[in-house]
């Protein structure tokens, strides 16, 4: 059995396929298997695949029903202890991304995370990790870097009907049953703005808020919470189509630079 599963979701996307690839394969970290999980390419993205095979353990072809749809096939096929989603685009932030994970990690958890950074592409933002206790505010960090036990994620696969947050959903319901959680002082994985979930963030607070309801999580001071950070999602949405694009992007390096 391999360590990690390592499982990237493409879709007409070569140039974030063969990004991801290329940083895959030169993690110091060996023990792992690639699995990519195509949704029915039209473009490039075949050839890419063909011409990098031999470093692809598992390729899954066809269409599927969305992001989580594809995520939930690279589970079903991942023969690792533990699976990480890095999506075409997606990259480790270092060579010993995941040498650095496991020489932080004490015992075997079931959930491993750390830190992140957003490329802007004219500035990058560090992103740190949650303490699990927070996890009631949303995700901890990035699926990108997150580890889980692949046989819970095998138990827990993503549910289809939550539009957005799905990620969130499972890891909340991980913890909520009692799951442990490891927070490792290591930026894994480097991430790109402009997902559907930075598109749509107020639609990701909305299914996060439903997440918390299912499980009896939405205490008063919880939907206060929710309150604020969805109608602060929906103003700076709508600054950021009304401001000038250089505007943005001296905000968005202030903050990087904090």
């Amino acid at each position: 059995m391999k360590k990690v599963s390592i499982v990237t979701i493409v879709k007409n996307d070569s140039a974030g396929l063969e990004k991801t690839i290329k940083s895959v394969t030169t993690q110091t970290f060996k023990d792992y298997e690639l699995i990519i999980a195509d949704g029915g390419s039209e473009n490039s993205t075949l050839s890419v695949i063909d011409r990098l095979k031999s470093y692809i353990d598992i390729f899954l072809e066809g269409p599927d029903r969305g992001i989580y749809d594809g995520m939930n096939k690279g589970i079903a096929a991942a023969g690792g202890k533990y699976i990480i989603f890095m999506n075409a685009g997606d990259v480790f932030a270092s060579p010993d991304s995941l040498d650095s994970v496991f020489s932080a990690v004490s015992g075997e958890p079931d959930v491993i995370y750390g830190d992140y950074r957003v490329d802007y592409g004219y500035a990058e933002k560090p992103i740190k990790g949650l303490p699990a206790k927070d996890i009631w505010k949303g995700m901890l960090t990035s699926h990108q870097s997150t580890l889980v036990r692949t046989e819970l994620m095998k138990k827990h696969p993503f549910r289809l009907g939550v539009r957005i947050g799905a990620d969130f959903d499972r890891l909340f319901h991980l913890y909520s049953v009692g799951a442990s959680f490891f927070y490792v002082p290591v930026t894994i994985s480097v991430t790109e703005p402009g997902g559907v979930s930075d598109r749509k963030r107020v639609q990701v607070y909305k299914d996060h808020f439903q997440t918390l309801m299912e499980h009896n999580a939405a205490g008063f001071s919880r939907r206060l919470y929710y309150i604020y950070i969805t109608t602060d999602a929906f103003l700076r949405l709508t600054a950021k189509r009304l401001l000038p694009r250089k505007a943005v992007r001296r905000f968005i390096t202030s903050r990087a630079e904090k």
